[in-house]
């Protein structure tokens, strides 16, 4: 078992709302770089697993760490764009990563594509706390604050929306802002970008009363290496 794929020792079961308005259960979730089935050999797919479609991870060097997605290599959006042209449809519960700081995105169409490729909304996948920490450019709470904006964008144009979050502190600022509007929260300390590049990369969910009730993720840290001469 690669460190891509941590063992879900408990899947907790959140309410969670549906396009429709009504309550369902979200299951896993995982970060994919190209849409399509996603159970494992010998699993089964369920209508509450969640992905996230992040398809700029495959213009990323493999294997090298998660922090080169928050660094200016590419444009991230215009990878999104270019992938949607070769989708048919997705499943019912699969959101599409966006950088919701970027200045030159079309949004209206973006948005519109999206929903006619049946995406159920939206993720500010890398989030803009951890792009602005490590390109150290601007205020990490200007882009904090017009990725809120753009989520609630999002929101209004008929799309779900699921927040990613550095801090603790930013996403209970955040859960607290956008409401009972969220989806679901993934929490990506600042250690996991250490975390390498793969075309799957699964989240664990967490029991976090205080973001209830959304969905709660957490993408672990890279597991810490051995010790020099440790057996």
């Amino acid at each position: 078992m690669s460190d891509f794929e941590p063992v879900l020792e408990e899947r907790v079961a959140v309410p969670n709302r549906a396009r429709d308005g009504s309550w369902v259960k979200m299951s896993t979730c995982t970060i994919v770089d190209h849409v399509g089935p996603l159970a494992k050999a010998g699993s089964e797919k369920k209508d509450d697993d969640v992905c996230i479609f992040a398809p700029s991870l495959r213009a990323l060097p493999p294997a090298n760490p998660i922090v080169m997605a928050t660094l200016p290599i590419l444009d991230w959006n215009a990878e999104l764009f270019r992938a949607l042209s070769d989708v048919t449809s997705v499943g019912n519960r699969c959101y599409a990563a966006v950088l919701m700081i970027d200045p030159f995105t079309l949004w209206e169409d973006l948005a519109d594509l999206l929903k006619e490729k049946g995406f159920a909304g939206v993720v500010n996948f890398p989030p803009a706390s951890l792009v602005e920490g490590v390109q150290f450019v601007g205020s990490a709470g200007a882009g904090n604050t017009l990725e809120i904006d753009r989520l609630k964008w999002f929101h209004d144009a008929g799309l779900g929306i699921v927040h990613t979050g550095s801090s603790r502190k930013e996403m209970a600022d955040v859960s607290s802002r956008l409401a009972d509007l969220l989806d679901g929260m993934i929490y990506f300390p600042p250690e996991a970008l250490s975390r390498r590049v793969a075309a799957r990369i699964e989240l664990e969910p967490i029991a976090e009363a205080s973001f209830f009730p959304a969905s709660f993720w957490s993408l672990k840290p890279a597991p810490a290496s051995p010790a020099v001469g440790a057996v």
